[in-house]
């Protein structure tokens, strides 16, 4: 995984990444019903560019499901644990395959990233990589995320999160503390970072050539995305 959020600080046993992402944690940690969400985007044996692949959490399962996943990262701790996809190690931002996608999957929220600049970055390698009929998922924050996500909740697998978050300096700007356990291990992860409602991500896509089609999950918090006409 690739964090884009300011003031990112990760503390907790084990393997850190550079970008305070704890290893053993995001290996265990369970997909859930993604997968199964982003599949009822991507053609069947459709090609998936995994941006910020992690540990392999949304690869795994979709290469099961017959995808053909190339998985990019810039931690080699991460993508040595990623089995059946192709990895590429490299920032998101520096990413030039030189080939085109199905799919461009930009998930773990990284769209959220408080500097305009960077999150123009992030979206052009999406635009640069996906195909003239292809899809780009983004996972993003939204307002009613601030409103609501604050507390405890059983992840699965054993994993338990306890989410904090408050208002920022700067528009539109939110502080989150998270803390997780799991087996008697706790991890905390705090960072600032931006809320994206539909009017700012419609401008975000615009400016690098994409444009929203729809949302993917009833809350909003993924959308789907389209090469500009």
């Amino acid at each position: 995984m690739s964090v884009r959020h300011s003031h990112v600080v990760g503390r907790g046993p084990g393997r850190m990444t550079p970008d305070g992402c704890p290893i053993d944690l995001w290996t265990a940690l369970p997909a859930g019903e993604i997968p199964a969400l982003l599949e009822s985007a991507i053609r069947p044996a459709g090609s998936v560019l995994d941006l910020g692949a992690g540990a392999g959490r949304l690869a795994h399962p979709l290469v099961a499901a017959g995808h053909s996943v190339t998985a990019v990262d810039e931690s080699l701790d991460m993508l040595d644990l990623i089995e059946g996809a192709a990895t590429v190690h490299s920032t998101i931002e520096d990413l030039r395959l030189g080939r085109r996608f199905d799919a461009v999957l930009l998930a773990s929220h990284l769209v959220n990233v408080p500097d305009d600049d960077k999150r123009a970055a992030l979206l052009a390698t999406c635009r640069e990589h996906v195909l003239a009929t292809g899809v780009v998922l983004v996972q993003r924050y939204t307002r009613e995320w601030v409103e609501t996500a604050s507390g405890t909740i059983d992840l699965g697998c054993g994993v338990v999160s306890e989410v904090a978050v408050r208002p920022a300096a700067g528009a539109d700007l939110v502080a989150v503390r998270a803390a997780y356990t799991l087996a008697g291990q706790r991890w905390e992860h705090t960072y600032t970072t931006r809320v994206l409602d539909d009017e700012q991500l419609d401008a975000d896509l615009a400016r690098v050539g994409l444009m929203l089609d729809r949302w993917l999950s009833d809350d909003g918090r993924w959308v789907v995305a389209v090469p500009g006409h």
